[in-house]
């Protein structure tokens, strides 16, 4: 799931803001100097910071959970003139400020829900990263936005119980010889008793479950 809703706030933001961006993509390290291309800036970047979890409801199979990720939107400008230029943009349309682009993708991801996969996005904080900074001989502002959004999460194995290796999921732990459970057998008929209180008697009643020809 976490993979699933990066993708989505990439493909969104990198739809949604267009050329104001040389790129949207994932976070790979590029706060460590070695990795920025200050050439490529201004840039978008996302990266998963962590999830909380709360219980929501609990059956037979165990319980159902409530996750609330929270990602990280890191925009990056180069300041091409001055440290004003760099925040707030300049006179031409390459010098996109980093408070721009900061009001550019809060407007985009706030209340989405990314085609369904989470509840309404909501914006935690803003956090300084560069203000002005010297990288690479250039001037680079950067601010990180963090984002939460919810989702539920079931469907976990049962107590005792390992992959069986069919599912999407489980399709992993086959892959790397992982110990498996053989599937339950098919449930084909029930066979118990009625107790009736009235008189202490007892019926025998048997279930048969019966493939149904469509033709």
């Amino acid at each position: 799931m976490i993979t699933k809703v990066e993708q989505a706030l990439i493909e969104r933001l990198r739809l949604g803001l267009g050329k104001m961006v040389y790129s949207v993509g994932s976070y790979s390290g590029e706060i460590d100097d070695s990795q920025l291309d200050v050439r490529r800036l201004p840039a978008c970047l996302v990266s998963y910071a962590g999830s909380d979890f709360d219980v929501r409801s609990v059956n037979a199979r165990g319980k159902r959970y409530q996750a609330t990720d929270t990602f990280v939107v890191l925009v990056m400008a180069r300041s091409m003139r001055s440290a004003v230029a760099g925040r707030v943009g300049g006179v031409t349309q390459q010098e996109v400020g980093v408070n721009l682009l900061l009001s550019a993708v809060k407007y985009l991801l706030i209340n989405q829900t990314l085609g369904g996969l989470v509840s309404p996005i909501q914006p935690k904080r803003i956090r300084t990263i560069w203000n002005n900074a010297e990288v690479k001989k250039e001037k680079i502002s950067a601010f990180a936005i963090e984002f939460e959004m919810s989702y539920t999460e079931n469907g976990f194995l049962e107590d005792g119980r390992f992959p069986e290796g069919e599912a999407s999921i489980e399709a992993l732990f086959k892959q790397y010889q992982g110990k498996l459970d053989k599937p339950y057998q098919e449930l084909n008929g029930l066979h118990n008793r009625i107790f009736e209180s009235n008189n202490n008697a007892t019926t025998s009643v048997t279930v048969v479950r019966e493939e149904k020809d469509e033709n």
